[in-house]
């Protein structure tokens, strides 16, 4: 059958199963990156009646943390499922970028470039969209309100479009720059006299007043548990508080020397599509506008971690598809012979299969250290046992149902002294929870970057076992009668 003719359900369909393939290999590992698993034990807690910026305290928004415990009460706590879940949220982001150029009057053909390139530009690299990230999930609700708005009339879809970026807005809040897109957008619509400007307002006030419920609802929780200085401080005070480590220079080499060449030839597709008067201007610009304010947002923080870039692969892929639509014989020879089908069809059956072989040495045959300590310690646990896993595989609490004892998950938050300090964390009164719990195990990677729990652990503890990459991880068990 021609991919053109496929209906949407079997469109979807063949996005879900393209992304399981993308990413299979990615489903078996216990860690493949240490938010995840932050993650995946807040939630787990939140299911259970803790409150998150409360009994664990971390900077991410509290969207992520509802998102993921929603996904954990339809798979349970099985990590397989919850990845497979990943790949399918992936397949429907894709869906509404396909179905978004088709409302935008574009051709089957540009729709399912756009899709297309989102599975592959999200299933390739790890901190690029492999391992689940904030992103992952806001670039769901970020493509729902593009297929909600884009060439839309009625004001009740821009109500619904706005809603679905301030949920976004919740998992992480630099959506707030996607929604500065939109409504730029339709300013610039009417700017160009395709709709007047009493049209544009009153469709950015709908988005505008949705955008900001989820919010609402959120500071409401927060203020009738009186936590709300607590969850203002955590979320938007600390964040200030982290100074600026990249310079300029950095900046043109990561786009030039790292992002653009990494993801060829969609960069091409890109620029290409930018700069090509087959696209039409409202819409060029549009795409540039969304690009730049996507990248402002990535980059202002100065301390940049790939998995950011992640927003970025939504306009990204937007964009590149609309190359699909331009004729073939207004592009350069050597593009041609790049988008027909055959030699198109041929480089991503190849790239699927590299990609495979490449998945299964970095996530299946590698040595899972996560389950294997885990697997260690559950037998020698009892049901009031505590563990403390310091610096490290902090998924444990998660697959042996224990609680950490201390507020800070996320090992980095308590043991660097840049968070220490932007948090205003007490250490003492941090270890004084831990001594108090006497833990079993205490788990830890050397070397800790502070050294006031090396006393403790000398009086208390006793070496069990070496293990990880070179036996830097160290499984520390209580003394017999201590």
């Amino acid at each position: 059958m021609k991919l053109d003719r496929l209906t949407h359900a079997q469109t979807l369909l063949l996005f879900s199963v393209l992304a399981i393939v993308l990413r299979i290999f990615s489903f078996f590992p216990t860690v493949i990156d240490h938010d995840e698993s932050t993650y995946m034990v807040i939630a787990d807690a939140m299911l259970k009646g803790m409150t998150y910026q409360v009994d664990y305290i971390d900077t991410k928004p509290v969207g992520i943390f509802l998102v993921v415990a929603g996904m954990q009460l339809l798979v349970g706590k099985s990590i397989f499922a919850f990845r497979l879940l990943v790949a399918l949220i992936i397949a429907l982001t894709g869906f509404l970028l396909y179905l978004a150029q088709l409302k935008n009057g574009q051709s089957k053909r540009v729709a399912l470039g756009s899709g297309i390139i989102f599975l592959f530009v999200n299933s390739l690299y790890t901190f690029f969209g492999i391992a689940p990230n904030t992103e992952t999930f806001f670039n769901l609700f970020t493509a729902l309100a593009l297929w909600l708005f884009i060439n839309e009339k009625r004001d009740g879809l821009f109500f619904l479009a706005g809603l679905s970026l301030g949920i976004g807005f919740i998992i992480k809040y630099v959506v707030m720059f996607d929604a500065a897109a939109f409504g730029f957008f339709l300013l610039l619509l009417a700017w160009h006299q395709e709709q007047s400007w009493t049209t544009a307002l009153r469709q950015c006030v709908w988005m505008g007043i949705a955008f900001c419920i989820p919010f609402g609802l959120v500071l409401l929780y927060y203020y009738q548990l009186e936590e709300l200085e607590s969850f203002w401080f955590h979320t938007f005070t600390v964040s200030g508080r982290y100074p600026k480590t990249r310079i300029v220079s950095d900046y043109f080499k990561f786009f030039f020397a790292d992002f653009y060449p990494r993801f060829l030839p969609v960069s091409i597709f890109y620029f290409y599509a930018l700069f090509s008067k087959s696209v039409p201007l409202p819409m060029r610009q549009f795409s540039a506008l969304w690009g730049i304010l996507v990248w402002v947002v990535i980059l202002i923080p100065g301390n940049h971690y790939w998995h950011y870039c992640i927003q970025f692969l939504v306009p990204f892929s937007f964009t590149a598809g609309l190359f699909f639509g331009v004729p073939a014989e207004r592009l350069p020879r050597w593009l041609r012979f790049i988008t027909r089908p055959k030699f198109g069809f041929s480089f991503l059956a190849l790239l699927i299969v590299v990609n495979l072989f490449i998945q299964k040495a970095d996530y299946y045959d590698k040595t899972d250290y996560a389950r294997q300590i885990s697997e260690y310690m559950e037998p020698q646990l009892g049901p009031d046992d505590q563990i403390y896993m310091a610096n490290i595989h902090q998924i444990a609490y998660f697959l042996l149902d224990k609680e950490c004892p201390i507020r800070y998950l996320h090992h980095s938050l308590f043991w660097e002294p840049k968070h220490v300090q932007a948090m205003e964390i007490d250490v003492e009164a941090g270890l004084a929870r831990i001594y108090e719990a006497a833990p079993k195990f205490i788990v830890l990677e050397r070397p800790l970057k502070d050294d006031r729990l090396e006393p403790y652990l000398e009086e208390f503890y006793q070496l069990d076992q070496s293990t990880g990459k070179d036996g830097r991880v160290k499984v520390y068990q209580r003394k017999a009668g201590q």
